[in-house]
């Protein structure tokens, strides 16, 4: 996606500057407000002080554009968290070493890095890099995959974390993120719109999860997602998603279904990929996260205990390994909106 290599003509997101030639200080605070909180520094002694950065930041409905350019020095970056959403690094200008564990990847003109949720990521720029940052919130990519595969999601997608951007889906995905990049610096243009529905975080999500292998593509590629499931998973299924809070023991569930409790835990397994006791919390966590969205509690433990959770610290754990944050920070943020409004 390198501007030398013709894929984009001139710099994006032209029309929302936030800051321009700010210090690592500076930029350390906008990737906490707009990616990832994280430290950066200088690899070189000489070029302290002198590394300057700027950003532009816009967003799609659950998408967020980050583009940023550094110069002065090469510079290293270290996340302080877990990576919480779903962040695409493309490359304009220089590289980006980026390393999670063990595994690696070169963000270049030919080559894109994909982070996935719960990584804690490694970065080396080099000096006078520039990049464009496609970030898609947790949640709403998961539900666009439920919608796709017309079934559950109970496990974070993993992505492939190198792309291979000549790749023939992925070079179709790009030019298609051209054209809502070319889009965005027209001010009436399609991006523009406040129709409380964006096609262009559509398109980017189904493309995405189309063209980037990942844990679930194997159900997109086959056709799993045909609508197929036994009778008796479907009672089980609708008695969770009508009582999720409720006594919903293997022994009611298999009773409900008509089938033994070994047989229901295989359908679970085939069809709807995880244990019955993981799609019961998976279902929990969902109802109380929209709860705690929506706002109008007073506390955690209220919305805790409406959805069956009796155990806090559990919930707590089990609420962050899914969204990134502790139930506490997305009521504080709910409430917070409310009193904006």
């Amino acid at each position: 996606m390198a501007v030398d290599g013709g894929v984009l003509s001139r710099t994006p997101l032209r029309r929302f500057g936030l800051m321009e030639a700010v210090g690592l200080e500076d930029l350390e605070s906008s990737a906490r407000d707009c990616l990832t909180p994280c430290r950066i520094r200088t690899l070189s002694r000489d070029a302290q002080g002198k590394a300057r950065g700027t950003v532009s930041v816009t967003t799609l409905g659950p998408v967020k554009l980050v583009y940023a350019q550094t110069t002065g020095s090469d510079l290293a970056v270290e996340f302080t968290r877990q990576e919480s959403n779903y962040d695409v690094s493309f490359a304009l200008a220089g590289t980006n070493q980026v390393s999670v564990k063990n595994e690696q990847a070169l963000c270049s003109a030919q080559r894109a890095t994909i982070l996935s949720p719960q990584m804690v990521a490694g970065m080396r720029l080099s000096d006078g890099y520039a990049q464009l940052h496609l970030c898609i919130e947790r949640a709403a990519l998961e539900r666009h995959l439920e919608r796709m595969l017309d079934r559950a999601v109970a496990k974070p997608i993993r992505f492939q974390m190198e792309m291979d951007l000549t790749r023939p889906a992925l070079a179709s995905w790009m030019r298609g993120f051209k054209v809502l990049l070319d889009d965005l610096d027209e001010p009436s243009g399609l991006s523009a719109a406040r129709a409380g529905v964006n096609p262009w975080s559509d398109f980017l999500m189904t493309g995405l999860l189309l063209a980037q292998s990942h844990n679930y593509s194997e159900w997109l590629t086959q056709g799993q997602s045909n609508g197929f499931r036994p009778q008796s998973l479907k009672r089980a299924v609708e008695l969770i998603e009508r009582e999720p809070a409720g006594e919903l023991s293997l022994t009611r569930l298999s009773s409900v279904a008509g089938v033994g409790p070994r047989a229901l835990q295989r359908y679970f397994r085939e069809y709807v990929g995880t244990s019955p006791r993981e799609y019961i919390q998976w279902v929990r966590l969902e109802r109380a996260h929209d709860e705690l969205l929506a706002g109008g509690v007073k506390s955690v433990s209220e919305i805790a205990f409406r959805w069956g959770f009796t155990h806090m610290p559990r919930f707590a754990g089990a609420y962050q390994q899914r969204y990134g944050v502790l139930p506490s920070a997305t009521l504080r943020a709910s409430t917070h909106a409310t009193q904006i409004v």
